[in-house]
């Protein structure tokens, strides 16, 4: 693991990229040093605005929550990222759904969730662009690999723990496959397949070798697990024991305990039945200290089969009883969790919903159903921002309606609200032929149409259209044979403006002179 100065370093040496650039670093780094990638993460979101480069912070945001999740209670991650999901798939941002799906696939995997694991996992793949780095695919394929194994598919898991060892197969520098590696020995085991497991240990081994990389405590306890299991107790207590004194990276009161748990067995297993006493006292104390349920209930199995050995079956019967009140307690815990993350999942999209509904309320015409000013205002600064950063050309056009105050005076204003619902209809009949095109009405008799991505001849006979169709309607029924018509003034971005105002002053600087020059027409240039 690297020193903290070194992470600084390297943080600030990075920052010269691109976006691009720093980001795939920050990814990287994950399955390098989880600590260099939290702080990269951590100083670059300090940096962003909160409404700058939305896509880009909740990128950083999920890789903080993945990291996070490992170290503490997974259900405040797993808020977090449904709601950076939730936002992923409203704005058709697939890459970052697929990050969502993957980090979600790994904390229901953690809770014991195995369907809802699989579930993720499963998006993670589909959602996955081809073109996107070696690395990230194998992520995608590890996590459905871990998610078919626990779910008892074990022929698709080491189908897919193969693919995503090929894809990484020529990156020494970070440790996914060291992770790979463990993690197919792991179901090997659990499939009681146990030359394949022992393959993978020794290619995991042969592989820190190579790499003069350290093997970390569980994966120590994966390898440990697989010597037991061949019968190779010598092994698998060696292998513990000098995990015990390298205190690798990851050597945590969690991967302690467990391979404690393991060590106990192997103590055990020998006929050593005082050390595995001895482990057993520490493993007790260790996981009272730090609330680690799982290895409490664990150890008590193995002191009631300590005791069993010892002939003392009285003592054994009462820690086997212990250890089934505990397992009991240990599932109840397990769904309890699941159930508290899945209810703060789902508190989380009602409101969010409930707050969406709010929104669309103000950004909504009461009168047409139309968008109005507000969002109108929003949605095209947003759009000239991408035309300034080189995306594609937009147009705008100005829309009022001629000589609407005769037919408010003449007709009423209930006639002239009727009049307005009407030429919503129209106008968004014809904005929503074109993909992103929207209509909004600004105040009164006024409408705007946003349309991007189209050429300028298009958008002049789009607005020819839409004029011909106001014109062309029977509006007998509603004026009583008053005809109405609209005049309509466009604007392109950039070659007119590339600012909001600027853009719309245009337009509207047009659709005056259609006024002038005798209404019910659409005026694209000059003035």
């Amino acid at each position: 693991m690297q020193a903290v100065g070194e992470r600084v370093l390297m943080v600030v040496a990075v920052e010269h990229g691109s976006d691009e650039e720093r980001l795939a670093w920050v990814e990287r780094q994950f399955w390098i040093d989880q600590d260099a990638a939290l702080v990269a993460a951590e100083a670059w979101l300090a940096t962003l605005n909160p409404g700058e480069d939305r896509a880009l912070r909740r990128r950083l945001e999920v890789q903080r929550a993945s990291i996070m999740t490992r170290r503490g209670d997974p259900r405040q991650g797993a808020v977090t990222v449904q709601r950076i999901l939730d936002w992923a798939e409203r704005h058709g941002d697939r890459t970052l759904q697929s990050r969502c799906h993957e980090v979600l696939g790994s904390i229901f995997e953690l809770v014991g969730d195995r369907a809802l694991a699989l579930e993720h996992a499963v998006a993670t793949n589909d959602l996955l662009d081809e073109a996107e780095s070696p690395l990230m695919r194998a992520a995608a394929r590890l996590t459905l690999a871990d998610a078919l194994g626990s779910a008892g598919s074990f022929d698709e898991a080491r189908r897919r723990y193969g693919e995503a060892l090929r894809l990484v197969i020529d990156d020494p520098e970070t440790g996914i496959r060291y992770t790979i590696l463990n993690n197919l020995a792991y179901t090997e085991y659990l499939a009681d397949n146990q030359e394949a497991a022992l393959a993978a240990v020794e290619n995991l081994i042969a592989l820190s070798s190579l790499h003069d990389r350290p093997i970390g405590m569980y994966a120590r306890d994966t390898i440990a697990r697989v010597y037991l299991t061949a019968g190779r107790l010598d092994d698998a207590e060696a292998t513990l024991l000098a995990a015990m004194e390298a205190k690798p990276v990851d050597f945590l009161p969690d991967s302690i305990a467990m391979a404690q748990v393991t060590l106990v067995e192997t103590y055990r297993r020998q006929g050593c039945l005082d050390k595995a006493q001895a482990v057993v006292d520490q493993c007790l104390t260790l996981t009272t200290e730090h609330g680690l349920a799982r290895w409490a209930t664990e150890v008590t199995r193995e002191q009631a089969e300590i005791f069993a050995a010892r002939d003392d079956f009285k003592a054994a019967f009462e820690a086997y009883r212990s250890y089934h009140a505990q397992s009991v307690a240990l599932s109840a815990g397990e769904n309890e969790s699941r159930g508290s993350i899945l209810e703060a999942m789902f508190q989380t999209a009602e409101s969010r919903r409930e707050s969406e509904r709010y929104r669309e309320m103000a950004e909504r015409d009461p009168l047409t159903g139309l968008h109005n000013r507000r969002f109108a205002d929003e949605h095209l600064t947003t759009l000239l921002t991408e035309v300034r950063e080189g995306g594609t050309p937009l147009a705008i056009a100005m829309l009022d309606v001629d000589h609407f105050k005769r037919i408010n005076d003449d007709l009423t204003h209930d006639v002239g609200d009727q009049v307005l619902r009407v030429l919503a209809r129209i106008l968004s009949d014809a904005v929503t032929r074109v993909p992103g095109g929207i209509v909004a009405r600004l105040g009164g008799e006024e409408f705007l149409l946003v349309i991007p991505g189209v050429a300028a001849e298009l958008m002049c006979v789009l607005c020819e259209e839409v004029r011909a169709a106001v014109s062309g309607h029977d509006w007998s029924a509603i004026t009583d044979g008053l005809h109405v018509t609209a005049s309509l003034g466009v604007a392109f971005a950039p070659a007119d403006a590339d600012t909001s105002s600027a853009l719309v002053r245009a337009a509207d600087v047009r659709m005056y002179v259609a006024k002038r020059d005798g209404r019910d027409r659409v005026v694209y240039q000059g003035d």
